[in-house]
Order: C-alpha cells, then sequence, then structure tokens
C-alpha cells in the first residue's frame, strides 16, 4: 500500500491528543511511584509506555467502538476538528496543572460536533458513559480499602525488614504501574481514535499469511 503523507495532516489532531494523554494520565499510573522517589522518573516512563502500548493495541477494541457509537463522525474534517477540541482542552488544563478527564474531553467534543452537524447524539450510551464517571471513582475506593487493610494485617504480621518492605514496595510498585498502564491504555486509545475508526485510511493487510493487522489497529499503535 502506498503512503499517503496526508494521512500525517489527517490523524495529527489525534496524535497531539495521544501526546497530550501521555503527559496528563501518566501521572495516575505512576505518580505516587516517582513522588515518593520510589520509582525513577525514566523508569516509570519507559514501563508506563511499553504497557500503554500493548494495552491499545490488543485490548483496545471494545472502548473504542463504544465511543464510537456515540455519534456517527464519518468524515475526516469532522474527526479532526473534534480530537483538536479535546487536544486542546486537555493540553491547556494540564499546563495549568489540573487534573482532566481526556474521556470527558472527547465526549464534549463529540457532542459539540453532534450538536453542530445536526447528528442525533445516542443517548442511551451517553448515559452509560456518564455513569461510568460514577461509577469509577467509588469502585475504585470500595476495591483501595480493603486492598489496604490486608495489605496492612500481612506486613504486622510478616515482621519483615524495613529494608524487605522497601524492596517489596518497590516490586509491587512496578508491577501496579505496569497493569495500570496497560488498562490505561485499553480505556483511553478510544478517546484518542475512536472518532477516526469509521473513517479510517488504512486497510487490513496480512503478515506472512498469519496474522492480518486490521486498521483499527493500526491507528491503536500510532
Amino acid at each position: 500500500m502506498q503512503f499517503d503523507p496526508s494521512i500525517i495532516i489527517f490523524l495529527s489532531s489525534g496524535l497531539f491528543l495521544g501526546w497530550a494523554l501521555g503527559a496528563n494520565d501518566a501521572a495516575n499510573v505512576f505518580g505516587t511511584a516517582v513522588g515518593t522517589r520510589m520509582l525513577p522518573w525514566l523508569t516509570a516512563a519507559i514501563i508506563c509506555s511499553v504497557f500503554l502500548v500493548l494495552g491499545a493495541v490488543i485490548s483496545g477494541g471494545g472502548a473504542a467502538d463504544t465511543l464510537g457509537k456515540l455519534g456517527a463522525i464519518s468524515t475526516p474534517a469532522g474527526a479532526f476538528m473534534t480530537a483538536l477540541a479535546a487536544a486542546i482542552s486537555v493540553y491547556t488544563m494540564t499546563k495549568a496543572g489540573l487534573p482532566v478527564s481526556t474521556t470527558q474531553a472527547i465526549v464534549g467534543g463529540i457532542v459539540g460536533w453532534n450538536l453542530f452537524s445536526g447528528t442525533p447524539t445516542d443517548t442511551k450510551i451517553l448515559t452509560t458513559i456518564l455513569t461510568t464517571w460514577i461509577a469509577g471513582p467509588l469502585l475504585a475506593a470500595a476495591i483501595a480499602i480493603p486492598l489496604y487493610g490486608l495489605t496492612m494485617a500481612f506486613l504486622r504480621r510478616s515482621n519483615l525488614h524495613l529494608l524487605r518492605v522497601d524492596a517489596y514496595t518497590r516490586i509491587g510498585l512496578i508491577v501496579a504501574g505496569a497493569f495500570g498502564a496497560y488498562s490505561l491504555g485499553a480505556n483511553n486509545i478510544a478517546n484518542v481514535v475512536g472518532v477516526f475508526l469509521p473513517s479510517s485510511p488504512f486497510q487490513d493487510f496480512d503478515i506472512g499469511g498469519y496474522y492480518t493487522v486490521s486498521s483499527a489497529q493500526q491507528l491503536f499503535f500510532m
């Protein structure tokens, strides 16, 4: 397949949004580990980058399809402007030091495009997305409280040396950070390329006749 340079222009707002996503959401994964100096920043950045890409390419399809159903953006210009609006919002708030949800930014961009173009917004999908914004923090709290209690109980009974506790803590931060980065990529890739799926410029191709790389996976990887 011949490479078309215009593809980069078409996807530039999505790439900008992906960059802003990394600048903002990487802190959610390794912020505490780096902030407490349990892990060097470079180590955290490398682990986060690798597992975020793996999560996006391997497990990112479902969330992207859900976001795509919110509103049909079938033109490259619409996808470009929607992603650009979300990217500017996330970048501006990140520069201001404010925590911002990329999901909320892209959902707002899609709803705005639907209003501009006269496209109906799927209210059922929108309600589902809004529900997750409430359920997510509550679910995380419900998991964190007993998990913290079990961890502290284990430490009290094990009588581990402080240096051993410190070593285990570092290992735990790496494992949790890698898993968090994978989940971040799997979930948030929809925010970056979900609007581009209906008008993807890529075509499926085979690798050695054994594995097919879909157009969606090519978008996820970028």
